[in-house]
Protein backbone atom coordinates (compact mmCIF):
# COMPACT_ATOMS: atom_id res chain seq x y z
CA UNK A 1 0.00 0.00 0.00
CA UNK A 2 2.83 2.39 0.85
CA UNK A 3 4.42 1.67 -2.50
CA UNK A 4 1.26 2.66 -4.40
CA UNK A 5 0.84 5.82 -2.35
CA UNK A 6 4.47 6.69 -3.00
CA UNK A 7 3.98 6.22 -6.71
CA UNK A 8 0.74 8.21 -6.67
CA UNK A 9 2.37 11.02 -4.69
CA UNK A 10 5.27 11.31 -7.09
CA UNK A 11 2.95 11.25 -10.06
CA UNK A 12 0.70 13.86 -8.48
CA UNK A 13 3.65 16.23 -8.38
CA UNK A 14 4.12 15.84 -12.08
CA UNK A 15 1.82 15.99 -15.05
CA UNK A 16 -1.00 13.42 -15.24
CA UNK A 17 0.80 12.03 -18.28
CA UNK A 18 4.48 11.69 -17.47
CA UNK A 19 7.11 9.93 -19.52
CA UNK A 20 8.42 6.83 -17.83
CA UNK A 21 10.70 4.63 -19.89
CA UNK A 22 11.68 5.40 -23.45
CA UNK A 23 8.53 5.11 -25.54
CA UNK A 24 6.19 4.75 -22.56
CA UNK A 25 4.37 7.07 -20.18
CA UNK A 26 2.30 6.93 -17.00
CA UNK A 27 -1.28 8.21 -16.93
CA UNK A 28 -2.90 8.82 -13.55
CA UNK A 29 -6.58 9.42 -12.92
CA UNK A 30 -9.99 7.89 -12.27
CA UNK A 31 -11.68 5.29 -14.45
CA UNK A 32 -14.92 6.66 -15.90
CA UNK A 33 -15.69 3.94 -18.46
CA UNK A 34 -14.64 0.34 -19.12
CA UNK A 35 -15.18 -1.30 -22.50
CA UNK A 36 -13.98 -4.52 -24.08
CA UNK A 37 -10.97 -2.90 -25.76
CA UNK A 38 -10.33 0.28 -23.77
CA UNK A 39 -10.78 2.24 -20.57
CA UNK A 40 -11.53 5.94 -20.27
CA UNK A 41 -9.67 7.83 -17.56
CA UNK A 42 -10.28 11.34 -16.27
CA UNK A 43 -6.78 12.56 -15.47
CA UNK A 44 -5.88 14.59 -12.42
CA UNK A 45 -6.05 17.77 -14.51
CA UNK A 46 -9.63 16.91 -15.61
CA UNK A 47 -8.75 15.79 -19.14
CA UNK A 48 -10.37 12.65 -20.51
CA UNK A 49 -8.14 10.08 -22.21
CA UNK A 50 -8.99 6.78 -23.84
CA UNK A 51 -6.47 4.02 -23.24
CA UNK A 52 -6.62 0.91 -25.38
CA UNK A 53 -6.25 -2.45 -23.64
CA UNK A 54 -5.18 -5.74 -25.19
CA UNK A 55 -4.76 -9.36 -24.16
CA UNK A 56 -1.21 -8.38 -23.14
CA UNK A 57 -2.35 -5.67 -20.71
CA UNK A 58 -1.61 -6.69 -17.13
CA UNK A 59 -3.70 -5.64 -14.14
CA UNK A 60 -2.30 -5.18 -10.65
CA UNK A 61 -3.73 -4.05 -7.33
CA UNK A 62 -1.69 -2.62 -4.50
CA UNK A 63 -1.26 -6.13 -3.15
CA UNK A 64 -1.02 -8.56 -6.04
CA UNK A 65 -1.65 -9.41 -9.67
CA UNK A 66 -5.28 -8.95 -10.55
CA UNK A 67 -7.66 -9.17 -13.49
CA UNK A 68 -9.65 -6.88 -15.72
CA UNK A 69 -12.83 -8.02 -13.95
CA UNK A 70 -11.58 -6.47 -10.69
CA UNK A 71 -11.19 -3.03 -12.29
CA UNK A 72 -14.30 -0.90 -11.74
CA UNK A 73 -15.52 2.56 -12.70
CA UNK A 74 -14.37 4.89 -9.94
CA UNK A 75 -11.03 3.16 -9.35
CA UNK A 76 -8.05 5.46 -9.35
CA UNK A 77 -5.43 4.08 -11.69
CA UNK A 78 -1.85 4.50 -12.76
CA UNK A 79 -1.53 3.20 -16.31
CA UNK A 80 1.76 2.49 -18.02
CA UNK A 81 1.11 3.22 -21.67
CA UNK A 82 2.88 3.38 -24.99
CA UNK A 83 1.85 6.08 -27.42
CA UNK A 84 1.77 5.85 -31.19
CA UNK A 85 -0.17 7.41 -34.05
CA UNK A 86 -3.26 5.37 -33.09
CA UNK A 87 -3.29 6.60 -29.47
CA UNK A 88 -2.29 5.11 -26.11
CA UNK A 89 -2.15 1.40 -25.31
CA UNK A 90 -1.79 0.12 -21.74
CA UNK A 91 0.86 -2.43 -20.89
CA UNK A 92 -0.15 -2.31 -17.19
CA UNK A 93 -3.00 -0.85 -15.14
CA UNK A 94 -2.39 -0.52 -11.38
CA UNK A 95 -5.28 0.25 -9.04
CA UNK A 96 -6.27 -0.03 -5.39
CA UNK A 97 -7.37 -3.34 -3.94
CA UNK A 98 -10.11 -1.39 -2.13
CA UNK A 99 -13.27 -1.10 -4.28
CA UNK A 100 -14.29 2.44 -5.22
CA UNK A 101 -17.13 4.05 -3.31
CA UNK A 102 -20.47 4.13 -5.14
CA UNK A 103 -20.70 7.22 -7.32
CA UNK A 104 -16.96 7.86 -7.02
CA UNK A 105 -16.42 9.15 -10.53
Amino acid sequence: MRRLFGILFLLALSSPVSWAHEGSAHVMGTVTEIAADHVVVQTTDAKTVTIKTTAKTSYRTTKEASSRDALKVGHRVVAEVTKDAAGMTASELRFSSVPPKPGAH
